[in-house]
């Protein structure tokens, strides 16, 4: 309810209050007309019809407030006139002229009350005047005399206390009334300033959280792109891109950090402006240039409300429609990997809570950046161990195709080792490869002029793929064989070596010792500086010198 509507009201209640008379007054006045048929003169009847037709036209018509309530009071003044002039002050004269005053003051203001207070006065001093000196006859006959002059001073004065006091009375009532209504007026308007302003707290506390929901869904769905991405450049390109379409802005940029930590490289942009830059090598100095070196250097995010005025904003003509940004450090276990560099084209574009959820998506894509190396070295390091192994295995195998290569052929007469094919032309090679070398082959050929199927040189080659495993395995199995008995050689001489107390008993034992070895002619073992010899070398034979 605004205030407007609240001073309405009190012309309201005047309004219920002013009908209610009108009602009161027509069914008490029939009453009180009929009674006056009866025992009133000619002329006091005549008032009277006069006085209640008037009262029946106010009443049903549809007239102002004004109309109808003056019309009202002059009846009741009219009929306490009549009653001065018909019963002098003996009667009702003063009881209606008391309520001529106080309905005055109830229907208007409370000067009206004083002028009915003085007209009612005055009509009652002319009325006495005229009376009591005989130049007018009272109504009643009933009425002997109207009274002396002392007495109507004393009845009137008597009209004047008691309506003075029912005035003042009245108008405190009113007064408080009038306070009461204002002091509600305001703390109803303050209510509604204050409902008003809370609506409006709601609504952009709603706005609010409606746009960080929003924002949230977009970091969260730019997180769900990215981590389904393992290649670095691919990666940082849909974030840019994903972040000018999600969220509106003008540019959108990734900085790295380079390998000496001194500079900020934009490796990504989602503006045209930006993609120039990357064609130029564009950097900036940790610590030292714009908002992003800024950044780089003290880990912690930084807003440029108006970059026009902010010292710390590096101006760069490549993007002339920058009028905010912010910049978030990416940062994983405290390691700064490089900067997320949002601009947009309108100031203050940017507030406490877009922070949040910009650096909520800039430790995501950290994370997706930090990812991507890793697999980047493990892709790296797996590619060097499989080279590795494929070196080691072709050293391996080489040696061991050296010592001896096995050839088994199946015929139908039988299994015969070291023999070659003899439809050697005819038949399927699959090679046997083990991590990329070949180490031999399978050779299949069919009787007649049947063709070979894909599907025959597919479970050929998981055959041979198989055998590849088997025969490494063997050759790992024999090698750690091997390596375990020299182990156990070495450990043996090792013991006996440490039984002997005298130099040239060591000696003899080593020597006597390592000729034992297999393919091994002749030993020599020596202590102290010999002279070189050159001797011719001998056939079949291996000559091991030790000198300590």
């Amino acid at each position: 309810m605004t205030a407007n509507s609240k001073l309405f009201s009190i012309t309201e209640w005047r309004e219920r209050f002013l009908r209610n008379l009108q009602y009161a007054a027509l069914v008490f006045g029939f009453l009180a007309l009929g009674v006056n048929l009866t025992t009133s003169s000619g002329l006091f009847i005549t008032l009277y019809v006069v006085a209640y037709a008037a009262l029946l036209v106010t009443t049903f018509l549809r007239l102002h407030y004004n109309i109808r309530a003056g019309v009202f009071l002059f009846i009741i003044y009219g009929i306490g006139t009549s009653a001065v002039f018909k019963d002098a002050l003996w009667g009702d004269a003063r009881l209606f002229y008391l309520t001529f005053i106080c309905i005055s003051l109830l229907l208007f203001r409370h000067e009206v009350g004083y002028a009915a207070l003085g007209l009612s006065l005055l009509t009652i001093t002319i009325a006495g005047s005229l009376l009591t000196t005989g130049a007018v006859q009272m109504g009643n006959a009933d009425m002997t005399t109207p009274g002396s002059l002392l007495v109507w001073v004393d009845m009137s004065t008597s009209l004047l206390l008691l309506a003075v006091v029912l005035i003042y009375g009245l108008r405190l009532f009113q007064a408080e009334f009038v306070k009461a209504q204002e002091s509600t007026i305001f703390m109803l308007k303050t209510l509604e300033e204050e409902h008003v302003a809370l609506e409006q707290r709601v609504e952009e506390r709603t706005a609010g959280l409606t746009k960080k929901t929003e924002q949230f869904r977009a970091a969260s769905a730019i997180a769900r792109k990215t981590a389904e991405l393992q290649d670095l450049a691919s990666l940082l390109n849909t974030v840019a891109r994903l972040v000018t379409d999600q969220f509106g802005f003008y540019h959108t940029g990734i900085f790295l950090i380079n390998e000496t930590g001194d500079h900020a490289v934009l490796q990504a942009a989602s503006s045209e402006g930006g993609q120039r830059m990357i064609e130029k090598g564009h950097s900036l100095s940790v610590g030292t240039q714009g908002i992003v070196g800024y950044v780089a250097a003290q880990k912690k995010p930084r807003i440029a409300l108006d970059v026009g005025i902010d010292a710390v904003f590096f101006n760069n003509p490549d993007l002339p429609m920058t009028r905010s940004e912010v910049a978030l450090p990416m940062l994983v276990r405290n390691k700064m990997l490089g900067v997320l560099d949002i601009q947009s084209d309108k100031p203050q574009a940017f507030n406490a809570d877009d922070i949040e959820v910009l650096q909520t998506l800039a430790d995501q894509v950290a994370i997706a950046i930090e990812n991507a190396h890793l697999l980047d070295e493990t892709q790296a390091a797996i590619i060097q161990l499989e080279a590795l192994t494929a070196v080691r295995t072709r050293e391996a195998w080489s040696r061991k195709l050296r010592e001896r290569s096995r050839i088994f052929t199946y015929t139908p007469l039988g299994l015969r080792a070291e023999k070659l094919p003899q439809h050697e032309g005819e038949a399927v090679r699959i090679p046997i490869l083990l991590r990329g070398q070949k180490i031999g082959n399978i050779s299949i050929a069919r009787k007649g002029d049947v063709t070979w199927s894909k599907l025959d040189e597919n479970l050929i080659q998981d055959v041979a793929n198989q055998v590849a495993l088997a025969v490494d395995n063997i050759r790992l199995l024999e090698e750690a064989t091997q390596h375990a008995r020299q182990e156990q050689a070495v450990g043996k001489l090792a013991n006996r070596f440490s039984q002997s107390l005298d130099l040239d008993t060591l000696l003899q034992s080593a020597a006597r010792e390592l000729g034992q070895l297999p393919d091994v002619s002749e030993v020599s073992v020596a202590i102290g500086q010999q002279t070189e010899q050159t001797s011719p070398p001998r056939k079949r034979s291996q000559r091991n010198q030790s000198q300590q």
